[in-house]
């Protein structure tokens, strides 16, 4: 990879492959991504599906200081993936259960509810202005950015009120966030650019992909 040269009113905040979106909305998916991290990983969510990384996940973001946070929030593509519906209609509400387990969320419910809004309706300006950066950033299928073009302001909002729309992204890839929290605190554009390259081979990978290989059965004598 070729490292470019670093000038000194140049930011180490600036993702690599910029290109695909306006600095406007990279500010606002920076935004979100720290206000992600920073409601994630809030005592007492742990247990919560929109943050529930793996607890060696969680353990690698808690040991980075804010300025290490900020520069984590500044990858060229989402910390959290967005559920949607792939065809109008088909938005489901939230359920008994999911709203009583919200109100004991106090004033962070709020705040999530808020966050969640913001992430459905940034996607909606990504698949109005951006579409080929939609599929990157979020990992949005065609579907669910055809979705987002036709949806109605309250369908938009309709779906970010259910609790099961935001979830986080490679919750068990622990050499990636380690990777990427490592690159973050050294700051330094190379380091920031092979942490974000390897994020974007990661989009579309399952949890499952992080998971350790079975042991090795011993050959039979």
């Amino acid at each position: 990879m070729t490292d470019h040269p670093h000038h000194p009113r140049q930011t180490t905040l600036a993702p690599a492959g910029t290109g695909l979106m306006s600095s406007a909305l990279r500010r606002d998916l920076a935004d979100l991504n720290a206000l992600y991290l920073d409601l994630g990983l809030t005592p007492g969510l742990e247990g919560d599906t929109r943050f529930d990384w793996s607890e060696a996940v969680r353990h690698s973001l808690l040991a980075a200081d804010p300025a290490t946070r900020t520069r984590i929030a500044a990858t060229p593509f989402a910390l959290f993936d967005l559920v949607l519906p792939t065809a109008l209609g088909t938005a489901s509400s939230a359920r008994v259960e999911d709203s009583r387990t919200a109100a004991q969320l106090g004033a962070w419910h709020g705040r999530c509810e808020s966050f969640a809004h913001q992430a459905v309706f940034l996607a909606r300006r990504l698949v109005e202005r951006e579409p080929l950066a939609s599929g990157v950033v979020l990992g949005l299928s065609p579907d669910a950015q055809a979705w987002l073009a036709e949806s109605r302001l309250a369908q938009l909002a309709e779906v970010a009120g259910n609790p099961h729309v935001v979830r986080p992204r490679w919750r068990r890839h622990v050499r990636f966030w380690e990777m990427l929290v490592g690159a973050a605190r050294r700051g330094t554009p190379t380091a920031l650019q092979w942490a974000h390259c390897s994020g974007l081979c990661l989009l579309g990978a399952a949890d499952a992909a992080a998971a350790p290989p079975p042991p090795r059965r011993r050959p039979r004598r």
